[in-house]
């Protein structure tokens, strides 16, 4: 369901619209996904596609870019944006993952707002103030309930009902997929009844497959390391490529570069007689192959380049943002 980098490319122009023909009318939305980071953003995205999208980890800003999935049921069509969490940025990819969060608020049908059983700080209140401002329809999700009292989680619906108004206000945990449902009953109030088609049936998501498979590898750098490492990490695609072996299966030839800011996190990423490379690679392969449903030989090598983050123009060679 994710088509090959040409494949998406012809699909696709570069804003992600919709160049297939004959598309027909059918009930559509776009819906942005926001809140603070950490708070289960992808999660959510992942269990309403019913695919695995988004990579997730425990660590804050996991997600850098806007990640698209397309929910297809019938004659209608979701297409949900995940955003990078909101915080206080502290270079030019911090910089980045803000300015593609906000821009992802413009212009969208609804917004669904993620947030912990905790009470509102200065972000989320700011992200209420800008979607009320804009007169943004938003379902309000308090995530992750199944690890919290049931006062904790009345408590916060009353302080949050006291900042904006809500389409409606949805406790949930997005890991169990305990009320996922609802939220997707919930936004339908605010879908275009004479909507056209933007993506195709059968595709669930506008990354390419290059993409997913260098954030698969950055996802179970997330997962083992630890520390400032995983945020200082970029995955750089070098070779991707489909061939037969001998026995006339299929293999992709996937080769990358794991970017990293300084010497001695080159050495933590290798890990003693490569045993962390190998096991990183170990992992990623796994999911890359349940992805393209084929065998994948996969090399990682790891680079360092100094204080990338800061850097407009490493940023830019590596892709990472869509302007």
């Amino acid at each position: 369901r994710k088509g090959n980098d040409s494949t998406t490319e012809n699909r696709y122009g570069k804003n992600g619209t919709s160049q297939i023909k004959g598309r027909r009318k059918m009930r559509t939305a776009y819906i942005s996904i926001v809140g603070r980071a950490n708070v289960g953003k992808s999660t959510l995205l992942n269990a309403i596609i019913g695919e695995k999208i988004s990579i997730v980890s425990n660590k804050p800003q996991t997600t850098r870019n806007r990640i698209t999935g397309i929910y297809n049921r019938d004659d209608m069509q979701l297409v949900f944006v995940d955003t990078p969490g909101m915080h206080t940025p502290h270079n030019k990819l911090g910089e980045h993952m803000v300015k593609a969060a906000k821009e992802a608020m413009d212009d969208v049908d609804a917004a669904i707002l993620v947030v912990e059983c905790k009470p509102p700080r200065t972000t989320e209140k700011r992200i209420i103030e800008r979607l009320n401002a804009e007169g943004t329809p938003t379902v309000l999700v308090i995530n992750k309930i199944d690890r919290v009292k049931k006062s904790e989680i009345i408590k916060t619906i009353e302080e949050y009902s006291k900042l904006g108004e809500f389409a409606s206000i949805l406790p949930i945990s997005a890991l169990k997929k305990d009320g996922v449902k609802i939220v997707l009953d919930e936004i339908m109030p605010f879908t275009n009844e004479d909507g056209v088609q933007y993506y195709p049936d059968d595709i669930d998501t506008d990354q390419t497959v290059r993409q997913m498979a260098s954030e698969l590898v950055r996802e179970k750098i997330l997962r083992n390391m630890h520390d400032e490492i995983p945020h200082g990490i970029a995955v750089e695609p070098l070779v991707f490529k489909d061939r037969e072996n001998k026995n006339g299966e299929p293999v992709t030839d996937i080769v990358l570069n794991i970017i990293c800011e300084k010497e001695s996190h080159k050495g933590m990423l290798i890990g003693k007689a490569g045993s962390m490379l190998k096991k990183t690679a170990s992992e990623a392969r796994a999911d890359i192959e349940k992805l393209l449903g084929n065998k994948v030989n996969l090399q990682c090598y790891v680079k360092v380049k100094e204080n990338w983050r800061d850097s407009e123009k490493i940023i830019t060679e590596l892709a990472l943002f869509d302007d």
